[in-house]
């Protein structure tokens, strides 16, 4: 191998906006392919749109007064 393919492989992947442009694109591409199939998944009615929290009752369950209940892992 001469020095000038030397070189020529060398500085193939040295430059640093290559390297910026390479990470950049390995992390968009796989996201906008993600969100492509999750776009068409819904557009087809594969996917349901997600389901509302059901209302809080804000303090009146009977269930975990005085020993912690539910929210605390206990029954």
């Amino acid at each position: 191998m001469t020095a000038a393919e030397e070189r020529a492989m060398g500085n193939s992947l040295d430059s640093p906006l290559l390297v910026i442009l390479l990470f950049i694109l390995r992390c968009l591409v796989p996201l906008l392919i993600l969100l492509g199939i999750s776009y068409l998944l819904r557009k087809l009615g594969l996917v349901s749109e997600s389901h509302k929290k059901p209302p809080q009752n804000h303090g009146n369950n009977h269930n975990s007064i005085g020993r912690g209940g539910l929210e605390h892992g206990k029954s």
